[in-house]
Formats: C-alpha cells, sequence, structure tokens
C-alpha cells in the first residue's frame, strides 16, 4: 500500500498562521501535523508515502530533506488547487498500488484504529473505504451519513451509498482518510481544461456508482484542526487531562428513529443527582480500554451489547478522565433489562430541554444534538 498526504492548501482558515506556514507543519505537542501523518502511514505499513505540495511547498520541501522519517518520501507539486481529487490527479503517476489518503489536519484519538480500518479494508472487495467518526464535522461541505439508510456488511462496515434525505438513526461523519484500490485511479475526472474545484465527494460517488464501495465507523474520535482555536482547545483539554485521576466512560444510545435512551436515577438522597436522568456509564477497570468499558457497562445496566459506536467525546468530570461514547441502539425497549436505576425511556432530541438532566450528561448532549436544558 502507498500513502498519499494532501498538503497543498492554503490553510485560509488559519488566518495569519496560514499565510506565514502550510498547515502540514504547525506544530501540536512537539510535532508538526506533517511528522504525525507520516507516523501513522509508517504504523499502517505503506512501501513509501507521496507528499502533495503546492502552498508554501518549498518549505515543506526542506522541512523533509532535512530530516530522516524511516521511510521513502516522494514529493509531487499541485500546481492549481482543485480540490482533494485533483490532489491525487497528481500524485497518479507514484500510485502503482492501493493507496491511502490521510490529510494531515487530523489526530486520531485511538492509535489502533487505522490499523483496524486497514484490515477491514483488505478483508473485504471494495474500490474504497472511507473512514468516519461519531464526531460531527465543522466543515459545512461535508454532510453526515445516517447508517439506518446503509446495509451493515461487517462489523462497524457499511456499504457506501450517496447522501440521501434519511436523516434518521446514528450519524456518521467523514474523516479525511480514505483507502482506495488501485483501479479507483481509473475513475478521476479530467482536469485539463478545467479552473474549477472537484468535489471530492463526487468523486466517490462517482466509483460507488460502478464500483463496491464501503464506509467505515472508527472507534475513536477525530480531532480536525480547520482553525487556531480548535489546536488551542485541543491543547488545553490534554493539559487537563494530565492532572485527572481515573477514568469513566458513558453512553449516548441512539436507535433508528434518532430516539435517545436515558436512564432515570433512583430518588435516593445519598446519592448524586436522585432523580435526573442520565446516559448509561461508569468506572473503567484495571486493565480495560475506555471502548471495552463502556461494551461492559451498558451490557450488565440493560443487557444489551453495543457494536457499532464510537467517541465523540473526552472531557474532565470531577477529576477523571471521561469518555463519551455514541453507539446504535438496535433493540427495543421491550427487549432490554434494567438493572440500575427507577426507569429508562426513550427521548428524541427536542424533547431534551424538558427534563433534569444530570449537569455533566446535559452538557454532552447539548454539543451532540445542539440541545440540552434550558
Amino acid at each position: 500500500m502507498i500513502g498519499v498526504i494532501p498538503a497543498a492548501g492554503k490553510a485560509s482558515r488559519m488566518g495569519q498562521i496560514g499565510t506565514e506556514l502550510p498547515k502540514a507543519l504547525i506544530e501540536v505537542e512537539g510535532l508538526t501535523l506533517l511528522e504525525r501523518s507520516i507516523g501513522s502511514l509508517k504504523a499502517l505499513g505503506v512501501d513509501y508515502v507521496v507528499v502533495v505540495v503546492g502552498h508554501l511547498g518549498e518549505k515543506i520541501r526542506e522541512f523533509i530533506m532535512n530530516r530522516d522519517f524511516g521511510l521513502e518520501i516522494r514529493q509531487v507539486t499541485q500546481r492549481r488547487p482543485l480540490g482533494l481529487a485533483h490532489a491525487i490527479a497528481t500524485a497518479q503517476t507514484e500510485i502503482r498500488n492501493d493507496f491511502v489518503v490521510l490529510c494531515p489536519d487530523n489526530i486520531f484519538s485511538d492509535e489502533t484504529d487505522l490499523t483496524r480500518a486497514r484490515d477491514s479494508f483488505n478483508a473485504h472487495d471494495a474500490a474504497f473505504m472511507l473512514l468516519a467518526t461519531v464526531t460531527p464535522n465543522k466543515q459545512r461541505d461535508r454532510k453526515s451519513y445516517y447508517i439506518s439508510a446503509h446495509r451493515k456488511r461487517d462489523q462497524s462496515l457499511y456499504d457506501y451509498r450517496s447522501h440521501n434525505q434519511d436523516s434518521s438513526g446514528l450519524p456518521i461523519n467523514s474523516t479525511g482518510c480514505c483507502f482506495f484500490k488501485k483501479e479507483a485511479l481509473d475513475f478521476l475526472p479530467s482536469f485539463a481544461e478545467s479552473q474549477r474545484e472537484h468535489i471530492f465527494r463526487d468523486y466517490l460517488e462517482t466509483i460507488a456508482a460502478e464500483r463496491d464501495s464501503s464506509l467505515y465507523l472508527l472507534r475513536g474520535m477525530r480531532y480536525d484542526f480547520s482553525e487556531p482555536d480548535d489546536i488551542d482547545q485541543y491543547l488545553k483539554l490534554k493539559s487537563k487531562l494530565r492532572d485527572t485521576h481515573g477514568t469513566g466512560v458513558s453512553a449516548i444510545l441512539v436507535n433508528e428513529h434518532g430516539q435517545l435512551l436515558l436512564q432515570q436515577r433512583d430518588d435516593n438522597p445519598a446519592i448524586r443527582y436522585p432523580g435526573h436522568w442520565s446516559l448509561f456509564g461508569g468506572t473503567v477497570e484495571d486493565g480495560e480500554s475506555p471502548a471495552e468499558a463502556i461494551v461492559r457497562e451498558v451490557q450488565e445496566e440493560i443487557d444489551f451489547e453495543m457494536k457499532t459506536f464510537g467517541l465523540f467525546r473526552e472531557f474532565v468530570q470531577n477529576n477523571k478522565h471521561e469518555f463519551a461514547f455514541t453507539g446504535e441502539l438496535t433493540a427495543s425497549l421491550d427487549e432490554l433489562t434494567l438493572a440500575e436505576g427507577q426507569d429508562m425511556k426513550l427521548f428524541h432530541p427536542a424533547q431534551l430541554p424538558e427534563l433534569l438532566i444530570r449537569p455533566d450528561d446535559k452538557q454532552t448532549l447539548e454539543g451532540y444534538f445542539g440541545v440540552g436544558n434550558g
């Protein structure tokens, strides 16, 4: 497999930083985004990496020339800013096998996520596999894929289909990473006379109209660095997380109709927030990963096995490192067994402002649905 890093953009939303430095060379916790991307591709076992440069490309070339990445790095120049499909077309002469495109403005929270995705791509016959998370995108031109509208092929793997009006169920959002079979190059549009940016989604849908294609839900979340504030918030969060003690998890469980499952806590004055509605969850035990913990907690509390889920948010609560996962609820209320609390019910997001919700869960739900308790 060959790695492709598109690093030609002007990073206009980065403000002054983007006029002086390519986004790929912005440092986050002592490493440039380019170094992080190359490291991720190296961990995937790619044969070599093709970096597509453009805006301030000489700075990227100099940066690469002065470092040993333990991996061959090739460079090509994208002379016109015509989008991601055009960046792939620019690198086409260097792509002699299946390839993975990884945009450098992403950091993935689960170190093994991309490896699991690669294994899923290799195990199934699809012309491309677009990676997605449950974390909403900030880019306005990207739409959510609702998994209720996609046929499930395997755990976390779905048939890709075009966007439609179906907005029910669990939404997942495309990331800056996609695996391709080499044959995908045959579907690239012609850029010979074009001066207009080509929408990457249109390229994918052209392939999907002729070949099997897929959509893969990552277990972890993606940090997207589009603006300087994204970096500042990430660094502040990481600073807070270093001072935490203990780890907890919670689950935003959404059914095919877009309804949310909540638990009502006991009316016991000895517990915190008695009678409040809350998310299911608990504490991560020794030797568990957060993903393993949320599967166990949900199984124990409602006898439901979470199979399709991803990390929506990590945050600090009561000096604990908390992970809020979002998962697909495929069982009805009658099929669930409540083991904790006095009640459980399904709610539409519009009903949340009417509920007395545990404060930290309220904040999480406001972030996910955009609505809350007032």
